[in-house]
């Protein structure tokens, strides 16, 4: 009976998932689209009027096994050598976008009502781009190079190791209302110290492992144990705490260094294409009709904000790259898809509760909806770039030339000799104190509740009295890396105009006005201003209140500032024409 049960499992979802994929292969649009739909059909069609049900253990051990099987084609995909040599533009791009994109979704998802780590869950779910569908969209975009498509497919493997490591920082999160304070330390402990040794030790030892496996034995054997492996290291990746989707991903990776890596990709690929579908058919399957239609208005939000997001922020690391208009735009439209590791993340979000089926369902239509949209937007990108050299709009023309010269001429400055390693290594420190900053809001609003119960049972003071020493424990741990951020932006102005000087050029005057802010003033109302941005008990009245009035001293203060520079100004102009 059981054997009978498994084969109509089978036989429902692989033929449902063909029919549905080969209807959207007709549209030009991506399988992963017909796999999730055949799982939505499935639980609320034929499971209702026809009265088909399927073995939900045996879809959820499927589903598992789908899982680590397509994190363990995604690890052996990745070429380090490549990444070695050309990946350093893809790399910056995702450095600079993940962090943005999560920020983007955390306060999108404080505005939105939810808890904080269910908007930390959202910005890790809209931080990625689906490799599969953007593979299946430049195919279709003839515009694009082929050098220009290979470095937007680098740039999503980028988001996708990006992805791993942000969904191993996030698990302890998700993990923190079910444990307490010292369970969780230990959890992060193990996390840490299970990343450090396969990544440091698997990487060196294990390719030599399997080539000598591979010279000594049958390509059958190095299958079964390179398979073998990556099931082991997806149990203890998940007996640490982690996802098993992680220690899937990290043993291709590492097996991506052996000399017999094609023989295995060309063996694993047929079963991770299978399994894979069932993963996707099985995510397809927690929609429930109801609860979607109930929360579409949350869909499509999410949608909005991620294709928002991601264009804008694609767009930033595309334009700090050093490209030019046409490919920032193109490239940035043809990111737009949600990642799979928006269904892996949101399944481990629902699987601790920190988000609820309804929003599950709002994530698996929004990846829907954006999957569906970008083939449809994506065919009108070009068109968009040729109206606008055509009709030239003034504004956008003007600004845009503007950015772009004031970026070359940075560009030009940073050949100059002395000041090139000055303003890259205050870059780092700048993009290393955004990302420190960001952590420690995260922090604080996560965990404000124990910590505000904390500081009352410790002081033996009132929630209020409590709360705003929880706001000065905040504003003293933002201090430091604020700091940092205005030496550093501080740093790369005056290099730039050093630089300028020595090559007889003039910088614009916002270069000179901002070494005129004083430093200390300048950290504490950026940091207040972050403060009154991260959710807080006093809710977005406080902030539509208390904002302006920072905004407002802040641009008396630059007002003064530029006052006062130029006072300076005109006093050094008095003294050369008396000399």
């Amino acid at each position: 009976m059981e054997e009978l049960e498994f084969l109509v499992n089978m036989t429902i979802m692989l033929v449902s998932a063909g029919i549905c994929s080969v209807i959207f292969n007709k549209l030009k649009m991506p399988p992963i689209i017909g796999y999730l739909l055949a799982g939505i059909l499935i639980v609320n069609v034929l499971e209702g009027p026809f009265k088909i049900t399927l073995n939900g253990e045996i879809i959820d051990n499927l589903s598992h096994l789908g899982l680590v099987m397509l994190m363990f084609g995604i690890g052996m995909e990745l070429d380090i050598d490549k990444l070695k040599n050309d990946g350093k533009f893809a790399m910056i791009v995702a450095i600079i976008q993940l962090p943005l994109m999560m920020m983007i979704g955390y306060v999108s998802g404080s505005f939105l009502g939810l808890t904080p780590s269910a908007s930390i869950a959202l910005g890790a779910i809209i931080s990625g781009s689906s490799t599969a569908v953007v593979a299946e969209v430049l195919k279709m975009q003839k515009r694009i190079s082929k050098e220009t498509a290979e470095t937007l497919i680098l740039v999503t493997i980028m988001e996708d190791i990006g992805q791993v490591i942000i969904l191993s920082m996030v698990t302890p999160i998700f993990a923190g209302g079910t444990m307490g304070m010292s369970e969780m330390t230990t959890l992060i402990l193990k996390i840490i110290v299970f990343m450090i040794v396969i990544i440091a030790i698997g990487v060196k030892f294990m390719p030599r492992i399997l080539d000598w496996i591979g010279d000594n034995t049958s390509q059958e054997v190095l299958l079964i144990v390179s398979v073998g492996l990556c099931f082991g290291l997806a149990y203890i990746s998940h007996m640490v705490g982690l996802s098993m989707a992680v220690g899937a991903f990290l043993m291709g990776v590492t097996l991506s260094r052996s000399k017999f890596k094609m023989n295995l990709f060309d063996k694993v690929e047929p079963m991770k294409e299978l399994f894979m579908s069932i993963f996707f058919i099985s995510i397809g399957m927690k929609v429930v009709f109801g609860e979607f239609i109930d929360n579409f208005g949350l869909a499509v939000a999410i949608v909005v904000i991620f294709m928002l997001g991601k264009f804008v922020t694609v767009f930033i690391g595309y334009f700090v790259g050093n490209k030019n208009y046409v490919d920032c735009f193109s490239c940035s439209i043809s990111l737009m898809a949600m990642g799979e590791f928006a269904f892996i993340i949101a399944g481990e979000a629902l699987k601790t509760n920190v988000i609820t089926s309804g929003f599950y369902s709002a994530v698996i239509g929004a990846s829907l909806l954006s999957m569906i949209i970008l083939p449809l937007i994506s065919r009108y990108t070009f068109r968009v770039v040729d109206a606008v050299e055509e009709k030239k709009p003034k504004l956008l023309c003007s600004v845009g030339n503007w950015a772009f010269n004031t970026r070359d001429r940075v560009y030009g400055l940073l050949q100059s000799a002395g000041i090139g390693n000055r303003i890259r290594n205050n870059i780092y420190t700048v993009y290393g104190s955004i990302v420190s900053i960001i952590f420690i809001e995260i922090i604080f609003t996560s965990f404000m509740d124990f910590l505000l119960e904390q500081i009352v049972s410790f002081f033996g003071c009132d929630r209020s009295i409590g709360f705003m020493l929880l706001m000065l424990m905040n504003l003293l741990a933002l201090f430091s890396p604020t700091l940092f951020l205005v030496r550093s932006v501080k740093g790369i102005n005056k290099a730039l105009i050093e630089a300028s000087e020595k090559n007889g050029t003039e910088m614009d005057r916002i270069y000179y006005g901002i070494l005129q802010f004083g430093t200390i003033t300048f950290v504490f109302v950026i940091d207040l201003l972050i403060m009154i941005v991260s959710p807080g008990p006093f809710g977005y009245v406080y902030l539509i209140s208390i904002a302006p009035v920072i905004i407002a001293l802040l641009l008396v203060y630059f007002l003064y500032a530029r006052y006062k520079y130029k006072k300076g100004e005109d006093i050094l102009d008095e003294e050369n024409r008396r000399k």
